[in-house]
């Protein structure tokens, strides 16, 4: 799917004009750019929080489970997710954190821990501060493939309209 007609990288400042972390904030990167991110990771966690709803998102969460990214459901998003029959792990956010930022821990399967991990639906100002401490305090990759531009992310789609935000979802998951 060509994207000429769609920039994630626009509109790239914080949503919420008080998240200035400093001078290291968020590459803003096109859909594709963030599918092949995704797809060159080792150890890749899809982290899903509660606004991940009927929108469409919840469909793209399937896709990238189907290949085979492991989901970690956050908030009520377990609830939803499993009713739409797709494998997730529930944890509490600022635990998950708490556990990535552990370089002893083996993650969900017990097979090590996550170098990449991508943020999908979860309340702004919550999420923008757990990813700055993974940005801080760990070597693990941040994409955010939210709506919103997340500057405490190492990559993140600018500020998006509901429509061209499914539309580079669509072609984040082609990538993988």
């Amino acid at each position: 799917m060509a994207t000429k007609e769609l920039d994630t990288t626009k509109n790239a400042v914080p949503f919420d004009r008080a998240n200035i972390p400093g001078p290291k904030m968020a590459k803003a990167v096109k859909a594709e750019v963030a599918g092949k991110f995704i797809s060159k990771a080792k150890r890749p966690l899809l982290i899903v929080g509660t606004a991940a709803g009927d929108d469409g998102v919840i469909e793209i969460v399937r896709s990238m489970a189907e290949k085979g990214i492991p989901v970690a459901a956050t908030g009520s998003s377990l609830k939803r997710l499993k009713e739409e029959g797709i494998d997730a792990t529930y944890v509490n956010l600022h635990a998950l954190v708490s556990y990535l930022k552990d370089p002893d821990w083996k993650g969900f399967d017990g097979k090590g821990g996550y170098d990449t991990t991508i943020f999908l639906g979860h309340t702004y100002y919550y999420a923008s501060q757990l990813m700055s401490t993974l940005k801080n305090f760990t070597k693990i990759k941040i994409i955010s493939i939210d709506r919103h531009y997340h500057p405490n992310a190492q990559q993140s789609f600018g500020n998006l309209k509901p429509d061209d935000f499914i539309k580079a979802l669509d072609v984040v998951v082609a990538q993988l």
